[in-house]
């Protein structure tokens, strides 16, 4: 195996796991959110989304390369138009 096949296999066994580290995170993240009361998981996915456009503002605003990766994951991770409620966070049966 060339070193260019090896660092290509690192490569992407690494990005595996940063993928899986961010499910991890979001999956966390959501059982968090669905254990609060109804009014405080409504305030939390609202200060997330506030914080998730402060953060694109602020790549926006450096013209940064990673605006459009990071506009594509918001989305994914919240990806409904209207804001989001407890209710988008069911318990698991």
């Amino acid at each position: 195996m060339s070193s260019i096949e090896q660092r290509l296999e690192y490569l992407e066994e690494a990005n595996d796991v940063l993928r899986m580290q961010n499910h991890v995170l979001a999956t966390a993240l959501k059982g968090l959110i669905r254990s609060l009361p109804s009014d405080m998981a409504n305030e939390a996915v609202e200060s997330i989304q506030l914080a998730f456009e402060d953060a694109l503002a602020e790549l926006n605003y450096e013209d940064s390369p990673h605006t459009d990766l990071f506009h594509d994951v918001t989305y994914a991770f919240f990806p409904r138009k209207r804001p989001l409620t407890r209710s988008d966070f069911p318990k698991p049966c």
